[in-house]
């Protein structure tokens, strides 16, 4: 007995039901989401989107206080088949050009490294250094405020297309993530500055 197979229109309409929901998913997780466990849940993200969407690598980096083109990666998904990603990259220095579009608060995507300008011959280089075949990414950044961050999905097996209703759904996706780090750094600093104080007092009454 044969059994047919669906057709790929209805194929096509199952997977973006399925990202949909998803998406909903993801964004109802994050809506009250302690600081604390904000870490646990974007991770848990960027591994059910890359499995649904099938895409190999997802890498959410932060610019480092002391040095700001030292990008530090904060949050990963990365097929277990990959080689292991570096934990620090200096982005003035592997990817000069992409760094420079993200600071000015825009996306960055390419189906081929080929499509890259010539101006970015050093990112080129970079992404064939680490297999990247295709790639998109968001900068980070709330209430109008300088770039702290990227969110970056990554096809290293094969070349992929980032269609526009794909790259707005991914961007709603980086926004929430930025929000919920914005929201975790302000919670971790009042408690920083809720200990210092508590020390200032303990130390003016011990000295009285």
């Amino acid at each position: 007995m044969v059994v047919a197979s669906k057709p790929e229109g209805q194929t096509e309409l199952q997977e973006r039901l399925r990202f949909e929901t998803l998406i909903a998913d993801v964004f109802a997780r994050f809506v009250n989401v302690p600081a604390t466990n904000v870490d646990r849940e974007i991770e848990d993200a960027q591994r059910s989107i890359c499995e649904c969407l099938r895409i190999d690598h997802s890498a959410l980096w932060q610019a480092n206080i002391d040095d700001p083109n030292a990008l530090v990666l904060t949050h990963l998904y990365r097929n277990p088949e990959l080689p292991p990603a570096p934990d620090r990259m200096n982005g003035a220095e592997f990817f000069p050009w992409m760094l420079l579009k993200i600071t000015a608060k825009e996306i960055v995507c390419f189906q081929r490294v080929s499509d890259l300008p010539a101006a970015a011959a050093r990112d080129q280089e970079t992404c064939r250094s680490y297999g990247i075949k295709s790639a998109v990414g968001f900068p980070l950044s709330t209430g109008g405020r300088p770039v702290f961050g990227v969110l970056s999905f990554d096809a290293t097996k094969e070349e992929r297309d980032w269609p526009d209703p794909l790259q707005e759904r991914l961007q709603l996706i980086a926004q929430v993530f930025a929000n919920a780090l914005e929201r975790k750094n302000a919670e971790q600093k009042l408690r920083e500055s809720e200990a210092r104080l508590s020390l200032a007092a303990a130390s003016a009454d011990a000295g009285l």
